[in-house]
């Protein structure tokens, strides 16, 4: 694996010198580049989510007061990170998750120029992560050597992210509460996430690697990607294939393999998604949002838009409305 001394020997090591603290020091705010990382400090860990532009190749150095445990989820663009007593540096590229320990809490992150950068990082002390870890074989290294106190990745694979950790993330994203309602929501968030991590390892690396070859991954995050930019734009099963070069059987399979969900269901739980918000934060009528969403009728949508959430979208109008 490449090393940061041998691909960044021209940058100069930066410190995040623009936080600003917030909400009376629980909340810590970094402007990096195009956008913020912003970073929540609770009783048992801390998640640092970042939504940036990088504009430009850079290495930040970081620092944590304690050893943890580090959950961490890229969704777009790539970087490395260089933890201090790893052997190797930690690679993150678009759609990967990885758990580590780490029993130094410093180093640096290298962020690769010119592009998005979106990724959430939960740190967390390992007395929150034992009581979850099951007894199987997989995690049992891990769970030794934290209780010796030294470093150690779970796998030396990273997973998928699949699209169960996608919606909880996004949601971790999008979210507008704040103080303890804004803790309370994301401590559950993390739970979720630890959750959905230790299930996919449970998955034996031999299927996992099976289910990548056999399905072709980069064109099922392809496909992935035609469908989050044309949310309101649906195609055929058999259009869509053909846009990323394979087939429809081969997408079906292969979606269902990689990110656990159906085509159909992504496609539609994004359409759902997009008109709640859209109920919320516009004024956009209820045909205008059916057709922005890819519905043929408003009848159509407030059906679907009922069979998700148990209520019409005419009924969500109404309680924002009576609620301001």
């Amino acid at each position: 694996m490449k090393t940061l001394g041998d691909s960044t020997p021209s940058l100069t090591l930066e410190s995040c010198s623009k936080c600003v603290a917030q909400d009376t020091g629980s909340m810590r705010v970094c402007h990096i580049g195009k956008g913020s990382v912003q970073e929540v400090f609770l009783k048992d860990f801390s998640v640092c989510y970042g939504n940036v532009d990088m504009m430009r190749e850079r290495l930040i150095s970081y620092e944590y007061a304690e050893p943890s445990v580090k959950m961490l989820f890229q969704f777009c663009g790539s970087r490395v990170v260089k933890i201090e007593g790893f052997k190797e540096d930690v690679e993150m590229s678009c759609n990967s998750h990885t758990l580590l320990y780490t029993n130094v809490n410093a180093g640096q992150v290298h962020y690769s120029g010119c592009e998005q950068q979106k990724f959430l990082e939960v740190n967390f002390k390992p007395s929150f992560l034992l009581p979850y870890l099951p007894n199987e074989a997989i995690f049992s290294k891990f769970l030794s050597r934290i209780k010796e106190g030294k470093n150690a990745m779970l796998s030396g694979t990273k997973g998928l992210v699949s699209v169960p950790m996608q919606q909880v993330i996004d949601t971790i994203f999008e979210s507008k509460r704040s103080g303890a309602l804004q803790h309370l929501f994301l401590e559950s968030k993390v739970k979720e996430l630890l959750l959905l991590q230790i299930e996919s390892y449970l998955k034996s690396a031999a299927e996992d690697k099976a289910a990548v070859h056999k399905y072709h991954v980069e064109k099922i995050y392809q496909a992935k990607a035609i469908i989050e930019a044309n949310i309101g734009h649906p195609c055929s099963l058999i259009d869509l294939a053909h846009q990323v070069g394979t087939n429809e059987c081969t997408l079906k399979k292969g979606f269902r393999a990689l990110l656990d969900t159906s085509v159909y269901s992504y496609w539609n739980d994004l359409k759902m998604q997009k008109a709640y918000k859209m109920l919320q934060d516009s004024d956009a009528s209820i045909a205008d949002i059916a057709l922005d969403t890819g519905f043929k009728t408003p009848q159509h949508f407030s059906t679907a838009f009922k069979k998700k959430y148990g209520i019409t979208p005419g009924k969500v109008r109404t309680e924002l409305a009576e609620s301001r």
